[in-house]
């Protein structure tokens, strides 16, 4: 009885490394680290954006046109590096489509 279950459990040996391969394949992402510099830098573009104040303040108005340039400048280009670079992987292009295309023209 001992044998037949030793047979038994090596017959099924590449069904289990098959099993465990897919269960790797399913992990967590990996981390993509451009695409994660460039969310970073994004979210400060965006809040950068949202900070103009109301009514103006003239010191306060320079500021954030500083800010503006820090951290949005050149990141229309850089999105659209970004999808054409991950185009074949749906998970990234997923996570780019979020973003506005063009927001530096709206803030010049």
């Amino acid at each position: 009885m001992g044998i037949s279950l030793q047979r038994s459990v090596l017959s099924q040996w590449p069904l289990l490394a098959l099993l465990a391969l897919l269960w790797g394949c399913a992990a967590l992402p990996v981390p993509v680290p451009d695409l994660d510099a460039f969310i970073q830098r994004r979210a400060a573009c965006d809040h950068a954006r949202g900070e103009f104040p109301d009514p103006p303040d003239p010191q306060r108005v320079r500021e954030v046109v500083m800010q503006v340039a820090k951290y949005c400048t050149g990141t229309d280009a850089q999105l659209a590096a970004l999808k054409n670079h991950y185009r074949f992987d749906a998970a990234v292009s997923h996570r780019l489509a979020a973003f506005e295309p063009q927001i530096e023209k709206t803030v010049k």
